[in-house]
């Protein structure tokens, strides 16, 4: 079971069946797919654990040496996250996949696409806020403590992206 959970062994071993010309069978190992779910799933996991350094004071170190893990690759100011990278490539490619696969698009509904946009909006605001339009992170930890703590203010200059953020997040919970 634990496989199962953390590197998703069903999809691992996952084929697909494929006529070719002729009575001739082909099977071939999705291993994308399974890529894209495991770099998804876990790069998402590490940026929500990073959020909680929004809502606890103080941060517990274990935060601190996530993001440092994360961000390794320090290209400027702010270092660039390895997870935010591989959330927008993963999210990206499996909004692709379902567009172009002809099987695939045509078992879509509106409801598939629906939490694919919202993530691709989530992360497109986060990054947006992290690296081209400045947010004060001093009063987004203000506003999300406040809201933990059940005592709702709102400080001032927070920044429409923050909300936008905000709303998409409450949208996909």
């Amino acid at each position: 079971m634990a496989l199962e959970v953390l590197v998703f062994r069903s999809l691992f071993r996952n084929t697909s069946l494929e006529l070719r010309e002729g009575p001739k069978v082909s099977y071939q190992w999705e291993k994308w797919l399974w890529l894209a779910a495991l770099a998804f799933h876990w790069s998402f996991f590490i940026i929500f654990v990073r959020h909680f350094r929004f809502f606890l004071e103080p941060v517990p170190a274990f935060l601190h040496g996530l993001e440092r893990a994360d961000g390794f690759l320090q290209l400027g100011l702010p270092g660039i996250y390895l997870s935010d990278l591989l959330f927008l490539v993963a999210v990206t490619y499996l909004f692709i996949r379902r567009v172009i696969i002809p099987r695939i698009k045509y078992i879509s509904l509106p409801a598939d696409y629906f939490p694919l946009f919202v993530l691709l909006g989530m992360a497109v605001s986060g990054i947006l806020m992290r690296y081209f339009i400045k947010v004060d992170i001093t009063k987004v930890k203000e506003l999300a403590i406040n809201l933990v703590t059940f005592q709702p203010a709102v400080p001032e200059g927070i920044g429409v992206i923050f909300y936008i953020h905000l709303f998409l997040v409450c949208t996909l919970f």
